[in-house]
């Protein structure tokens, strides 16, 4: 393992530690661990171009991505829950990693380097990418999509970590699942099967109390409504019509307490509830997978040699 890739590791899994212990006390992360950590990986691809003399294109890359990366985080967004909003400034620095973007990648092939051009290039397309998941709700949390992001720069290429990963794949299609597969969508991959365990976990808990509604014993648990869960959401509600209805996918950030209210004046007692599930825990868990076996995806596929 070079000095690039221990330092990415120790540098991503100490903050993650610190992220996931942020995420199960409060179910919050704050914008400036995942600032210092895309500045450090900022600081350390500066270091690693340097080093192996890279040629100006790696060096455009690198500062589209710094740009798209702090407009994450510094000054307001263009969307807000009133909709879209003109701010200048702020769309030309779009404009300006664009434009840095495409100048890299139309220029990548005549230069010679020894890093992957296609795979650093990653770095600001998955800045964009996972702010669509966001919008989307593929990503549930904002410190979830930021700490992707985050990572993204942090780690902007494979690390060069032998005898790591353990889940190799053959090198006539490694350099394409490269491309394809940025490490930071793998360390997102992984977290999402080792996610899969909650829905397990929950079942499995459930059958041993005897509440074995389906499909909700898989996503949530009955909690009591004179001490309900302070990081749940509900999964009942009484409609204003005065029905009683499931929700699986209930909201979140919204304020429960008028719909407890209404429960209670229904005579309901005990009601299902969704657990607030601190996903950073598991992308620590995806991060060192990523990065010790690789893509489970590979190895679920048969696809690892």
């Amino acid at each position: 393992m070079d000095a690039f890739a221990a330092t990415r590791l120790a540098v991503g899994a100490g903050l993650l530690i610190v992220a996931a212990a942020s995420d199960v006390r409060t179910r919050r992360v704050r914008d400036p661990l995942w600032i210092v950590l895309g500045t450090i990986g900022l600081v350390v691809l500066a270091v690693e171009l340097f080093d192996k003399v890279a040629p100006w294109p790696a060096w455009s890359l690198l500062a589209s991505g710094a740009v798209l990366f702090y407009t994450v985080f510094l000054g307001r967004p263009l969307f807000e829950e009133d909709g879209f909003h003109v701010r200048p400034v702020r769309l030309l620095l779009f404009v300006l990693a664009g434009v840095l973007f495409l100048l890299a990648i139309s220029s990548a092939g005549s230069v010679g380097s020894s890093l992957r051009i296609p795979e650093l290039a990653s770095m600001p397309a998955m800045i964009v990418l996972y702010q669509g998941f966001y919008r989307l709700r593929l990503l549930h949390g904002g410190a979830d999509a930021k700490g992707l992001i985050a990572l993204s720069v942090l780690v902007p290429t494979y690390p060069e970590a032998s005898p790591f990963p353990l889940l190799a794949v053959d090198p006539i299609v490694a350099s394409v699942l490269r491309t394809l597969f940025p490490f930071s969508l793998v360390v997102w991959l992984d977290a999402a099967l080792v996610s899969l365990a909650v829905p397990i976990g929950l079942f499995v808990y459930n059958a041993a109390r005897r509440d074995f509604a389906i499909p909700q014993a898989f996503l949530g648990f009955r909690a009591p409504l004179d001490a309900f869960p302070e990081h749940a959401w509900l999964m009942e509600k009484i409609t204003e019509r005065g029905d009683h209805v499931l929700v699986l996918f209930p909201k979140r950030g919204l304020d429960p307490a008028a719909d407890l209210a209404r429960l209670r004046a229904a005579g309901i007692d005990r009601v299902w509830v969704t657990p607030q599930t601190p996903f950073i825990v598991a992308l620590l868990a995806g991060f060192l997978l990523a990065f010790f076996a690789g893509n489970l995806l590979v190895g679920l596929l048969g696809l690892g040699r």
